[in-house]
């Protein structure tokens, strides 16, 4: 789970110009106004939409599937986020499609393209946190499983009432910014992971140095920063080097981020 607060918004509202894909547009006024997070609400009418279901029994998503005919769009609502360094847009819809022939019918799914007829829209930013997108190997769904806060000088994590955990997992640190633990190591062996236990302490590249509270999840560590703060990290999405034991038998292993292949 990840929760947490945000305190830094904007609020923009409008239409977008007929004849543009609808997921396109929304990805260019997210570029165009310097938007990383944040979340759209619309309605209107789009011309032959595309598609697409999650799943969750084959853990994959099904064909997209092209519908012929106008789109009356009752209701948009759309994510935006990022999946390492790049925009992504998660558009779900409902609302009636009137096929060239026929009476209308109820529809609903992910949209995947649609040319825009007329559509408004109200758009709200959240500036101060960046939500990563990244595949979850346990329901194959390309989730959250990632959040930063956009601020000078890296992420930091707020403190926040103990009982109130923030899942805290590693996203692609931009090349501007190296750390000296962001250089490359090499893959470890798999039992590397297996092989910390509480105590041990983590050199990671964006939350620092911080000590590992719970290792008994075969994905998961739990681990407390410096600032007190406990988060979990999730270990598919890094790579743990064999540690560097000090004098008097502390371990400290140093992470990398796993880039996506």
């Amino acid at each position: 789970m990840i929760v947490t607060q945000s305190h830094k918004r904007r609020s923009f509202v409008g239409c977008l110009n007929a004849g543009v894909d609808l997921v396109d547009a929304i990805r260019n006024l997210c570029v165009d106004n310097t938007i990383f997070c944040g979340f759209l609400q619309a309605t209107g009418y789009l011309r032959d939409p595309k598609l697409r279901w999650f799943d969750a029994d084959k853990r994959a998503y099904r064909d997209t599937v092209a519908h012929a005919g106008t789109f009356q769009l009752a209701s948009l609502a759309c994510n935006i986020s990022l999946i390492e360094r790049q925009t992504s847009i998660t558009c779900h819809v409902t609302g009636a499609l009137l096929p060239p022939d026929g009476a209308p019918i109820p529809l609903c799914g992910e949209l995947v393209a649609g040319e825009v007829v007329a559509l408004e829209f109200a758009l709200e930013t959240v500036d101060d946190l960046r939500l990563y997108r990244a595949r979850d190997e346990r329901t194959g769904f390309d989730g959250w499983l990632h959040l930063e806060f956009a601020q000078s000088g890296g992420p930091v994590v707020r403190e926040r009432p103990p009982e109130a955990q923030l899942v805290v997992t590693p996203a692609t640190p931009q090349a501007t910014s190296p750390t000296p633990s962001s250089q490359k190591l090499p893959r470890p062996a798999v039992d590397v992971v297996h092989d910390i236990k509480e105590g041990d302490f983590l050199n990671h590249p964006t939350l620092g140095r911080c000590v590992v509270v719970t290792a008994d999840m075969d994905d998961r560590l739990t681990i407390r920063l410096e600032s007190g703060r406990s988060v979990e990290l999730h270990t598919g999405l890094i790579d743990i080097a064999a540690p560097h034991t000090a004098p008097n038998g502390e371990r400290t292993f140093p992470v990398s981020i796993r880039r996506r292949r």
